[in-house]
C-alpha cells in the first residue's frame, strides 16, 4: 500500500549520459525519460514511442508508460490545454499519488521549479543517489575486466607502435617516414576501440615535457629518450562501464633521471596494494604513496617559478558506469569496503622532464585487493 507520507524517488535525465538512470533501469537513450520509484516500491518509466516496445523488452522496471498516452488523459483533464513536457509530468505524478519525491543533485532546476509549484515536495540527495552503486556485483566486475581487456589491447597497439618507430637523428621518433605524432597513435588507439565496441574518451598520449601535466592530452611529434604517458580511459559501447589504464614509456634511452622516477612510482603503485583491503581509509593509503615518494628522493612542492612538481593528485578513484566515481582514495578520508573498484594511480611530475604515471583497477576484498589490469608494466621500448 503506498504511504504518500514517504518520498517517492524521481530522475530525469538521458541515460547515455545519466549513470543513475542506466544504473536502475539498465535502458539506454539518447533522450531524457522519467524514472519514478512510487511509495510502494514499484518502478515506473515514462518514454516516448520511439522507445516504448524496446523500452518494454528490456528495461529493468515494472512499469512502462507511453508519453501520448499521458498527454491524452491530459488533455481529457485540460481540454483547453495541450500539456508540456513539465505539465505532464507533474500530472503523471500526482496521478501517482506523489507528494514527496527524492531527487539527484543534478536534477533539472526548471522541472523542479515546476513540480514544486504543483505542490510536490522534491528534497535533492546529498552524495550518491544510489549508494550501493559503489558496491560492485559479480556481473559488474565483469564488465569492467572485460572493459580492461579491450583497454590493454589498445594500450599494446600504441606500445607497438611507439617500439616500431625509428629514432631520429633530430630526437624525435618516426614511423613510414614520417614523424610519430600524439595524434597519430591516439587515432590509431581510437579506431581499435570503436571497431571491438567501445568508445574511446579523451585519449592521452603526452610525449616529454607536455607529460608534466597529468590531463594534457598530448600533440605534436614524440620524443626518443624521455617519457611518453599513455592513458586510455574507453567506455564500453553495450554494457556502458569503464576502463581505465595508464602507461609511462620510453623509446631509446632513458636517463638515469627518469629510471628512478619511474621506479619510484612503480614503488609507490606496489605500497598502495599492499594497504588497499576492506575497512582502511583511502587517506592512510595515500599517505603511505606520498611518503614512499618522498623517502625516495621525490617531495612534493613547487618550483622556482610556481610551477607543480611531485605528487598532486590523488591516489585512486571509483570505477564502474563513471570514469570517476566513489570512493575515492586521496587526501579525504573514506573507507574503502569490500565490492569497491578503484584505480591506483600514483605520479610523479617535473616540468623540466616530463611525467610518469601508472595505473591499474583493483577489487577490494576482504583480506586485500585483486588486480583486475593484466597488462604487464615496463619502461623502455
Amino acid at each position: 500500500m503506498a504511504d504518500p507520507l514517504l518520498p517517492a524517488r524521481l530522475l530525469y535525465a538521458i541515460s547515455e549520459q545519466s549513470a543513475d538512470l542506466f544504473y536502475a533501469t539498465g535502458f539506454f537513450a539518447p533522450d531524457p525519460f522519467l524514472l519514478v520509484h512510487d511509495q510502494t516500491g514499484s518502478r515506473h518509466m515514462v518514454v516516448s514511442a520511439l522507445e516504448m516496445d524496446r523500452a518494454r523488452r528490456s528495461a529493468r522496471v515494472d512499469h512502462v508508460h507511453e508519453w501520448s498516452l499521458i498527454q491524452t488523459q491530459y488533455q481529457q483533464r485540460h481540454p483547453q490545454e495541450k500539456g508540456d513536457e513539465k505539465q505532464l509530468i507533474a500530472f503523471f505524478l500526482q496521478s501517482l499519488s506523489i507528494q514527496r519525491a527524492l531527487v539527484s543533485h543534478d536534477f533539472p532546476l526548471g522541472l523542479a521549479d515546476h513540480l514544486r509549484a504543483a505542490g510536490i515536495d522534491l528534497t535533492p540527495v546529498e552524495g550518491a543517489f544510489w549508494p550501493e552503486r559503489q558496491y560492485k556485483r559479480p556481473e559488474e566486475v565483469a564488465a569492467v575486466e572485460t572493459a580492461l581487456a579491450r583497454t590493454g589491447e589498445a594500450m599494446t597497439l600504441a606500445i607497438e607502435l611507439i617500439r616500431a618507430a625509428r629514432i631520429g637523428a633530430d630526437g624525435w621518433l618516426y614511423h613510414g617516414g614520417e614523424p610519430l605524432t600524439s595524434e597519430r597513435v591516439r587515432g590509431e588507439i581510437h579506431a581499435f576501440l570503436v571497431r571491438h565496441g567501445a568508445t574511446p574518451q579523451h585519449t592521452i598520449v603526452a610525449g616529454g615535457r607536455q607529460s608534466a601535466d597529468p590531463h594534457e592530452a598530448g600533440s605534436g611529434p614524440l620524443p626518443a629518450h624521455q617519457p611518453i604517458i599513455l592513458d586510455i580511459f574507453p567506455r564500453m559501447t553495450q554494457s556502458g562501464y569503464w576502463g581505465d589504464m595508464t602507461r609511462t614509456v620510453c623509446r631509446g634511452t632513458p636517463s638515469d633521471r627518469l629510471q628512478r622516477i619511474w621506479a619510484a612510482v612503480q614503488g609507490a603503485q606496489a605500497v598502495a596494494m599492499a594497504r588497499i583491503r576492506a575497512g582502511v581509509d583511502g587517506q592512510v593509503v595515500h599517505a603511505a604513496v606520498t611518503a614512499h615518494l618522498t623517502a625516495a628522493g621525490f617531495p612534493t612542492g613547487r618550483t622556482a617559478e610556481g610551477l607543480q612538481e611531485g605528487f598532486f593528485h590523488g591516489t585512486g578513484h571509483g570505477l564502474g558506469l563513471e570514469i570517476h566515481e566513489g570512493p575515492r582514495i586521496g587526501q579525504r578520508g573514506q573507507i574503502l569496503e569490500t565490492g569497491h573498484l578503484v584505480t591506483v594511480e600514483p605520479g610523479l611530475y617535473y616540468p623540466d622532464l616530463g611525467g610518469v604515471r601508472l595505473e591499474d583497477v583493483v577489487l577490494v576484498e576482504a583480506e586485500g585487493c585483486r588486480n583486475l589490469t593484466q597488462l604487464p608494466q615496463f619502461l623502455q621500448v
